[in-house]
């Protein structure tokens, strides 16, 4: 088998059980903060903002670090790292008592946690140009597929053992991913030369000075934030919409699954899709399918209709993403990528950040359905950043 191949196998396997673990317990931090004491639904609705977006607050100013320091010191290290750093920070919040000491948790684990970075500058090296857009796109698959079994099976356990059980499931689940980097994934590495800040700058520089990556920049947080937006009310928007409450767990995880589901089938056919028509095409249509299918679930009436629209969403947010990917790497050098694919890792956690924040209390005051009609308009807003891209298609 080829080293790239290997590598991409590898990578996605260990992304995926690393991401399952985190994605069965992310639908129902509301349900644990209960747990935890905090009462009261405006309560509910500011603590989960919180709770979510503290992991990227640090994050996102670490990512363009450990990107300088996977160009120097190598990609696997950090992948490894940041997966162990996943299982100890999930592990402590098994043992929260409190709301404060279950977001200080959180904190730690954005200090430790960033393995999606290395990983795409890893594959994005290793892969040939001609198979680039099909490798990240397959990769993105291992993400968006944790979106189906994690909070389906996140539920299940929930319905059957509580919530607190799933934080020490998590932990192992991630120390499983990196024994597997550990054992299987080959990377020659030749570390960039020059002192870490000169290099951050350097980055900085490069992404603000180029209309493309700035774009893209500025894509991938607007995206992010759309989609974060509402993803950590789901579970309190199932429960607005009269769900059983011995149901709620279940339901929440379905609706979460088929978006993973739909998700998973369409990356790699994006990435592909890509390689052919052309990035731009592709980031239009995949922002006119989001637009479709993320406004009507404002006026929706039951669970069923939910879960069908966000099967549609999942279909066209993963044509995002990977193709995002793929154009920093062919705007990029070899030399650069790591650092560079640091600074769109912040971008991606900052997008993940403001948006759980601005979600919770836009939804404390104005309503759950309100969420969606902001986060569509949003979306509406891509169409003038992808104008930018300058791909031979």
């Amino acid at each position: 088998m080829e080293s790239w191949k290997r590598n991409l196998y590898s990578l996605w396997c260990a992304q995926f059980i690393a991401a399952l673990g985190l994605n069965l317990v992310a639908p129902f931090l509301p349900f644990y903060l209960r747990d935890l004491g905090v009462t009261g639904d405006k309560a509910i609705k500011i603590w989960s903002g919180i709770a979510y977006a503290a992991p990227f607050v640090v994050s996102a100013l670490m990512q363009p670090l450990w990107g300088i320091m996977g160009d120097r010191y190598g990609r696997k290290p950090m992948i490894v790292r940041a997966m162990i750093g996943l299982a100890l920070a999930n592990i402590l919040m098994g043992f929260a008592q409190s709301a404060p000491q279950f977001v200080a948790c959180r904190f730690l684990q954005g200090c430790l946690s960033g393995f999606i970075a290395p990983s795409l500058a890893l594959m994005a090296s290793s892969s040939p140009s001609e198979k680039t857009g099909y490798a990240l796109g397959t990769l993105q698959a291992a993400l968006v597929s944790s979106l189906i079994l994690g909070p389906f099976l996140g539920g299940v356990l929930m319905h059957f053992a509580g919530i607190r059980p799933i934080f020490f499931i998590t932990g192992v689940l991630c120390a499983i991913g990196a024994a597997v980097v550990y054992f299987y994934v080959h990377e020659d590495f030749e570390p960039a030369i020059g002192p870490g800040l000169i290099k951050l700058k350097i980055n900085f520089h490069r992404i603000a000075h180029s209309s493309e990556l700035r774009s893209m920049f500025l894509l991938l947080i607007l995206i992010q934030f759309s989609v974060f937006f509402i993803a950590p009310f789901i579970s309190l928007y199932v429960e607005y919409l009269k769900v059983p409450e011995a149901y709620v767990g279940l339901v929440t995880g379905t609706v979460f699954g088929v978006a993973g589901l739909m998700s998973t089938i369409s990356a790699p056919f994006w990435g592909k899709r890509s390689d052919k028509i052309g990035h731009k095409k592709v980031l239009r249509i995949a922002a006119l399918g989001m637009v479709i299918f993320l406004l009507p679930q404002a006026f929706v009436t039951n669970a069923y209709q939910l879960m069908f629209l966000r099967a549609g969403l999942g279909l066209f947010v993963s044509g995002m993403l990977p193709v995002i990917n793929s154009i920093v790497r062919h705007a990029t050098d070899e030399h650069e990528r790591g650092g560079i694919y640091g600074m769109f890792q912040s971008g991606y956690l900052l997008g993940n950040l403001i948006g759980p924040l601005a979600g919770g209390l836009l939804s404390a005051f104005m309503g759950l359905r309100a969420i969606f009609l902001v986060a569509t308009a949003c979306v509406c807003l891509a169409p003038l950043l992808i104008k930018s891209v300058k791909t031979p298609h």
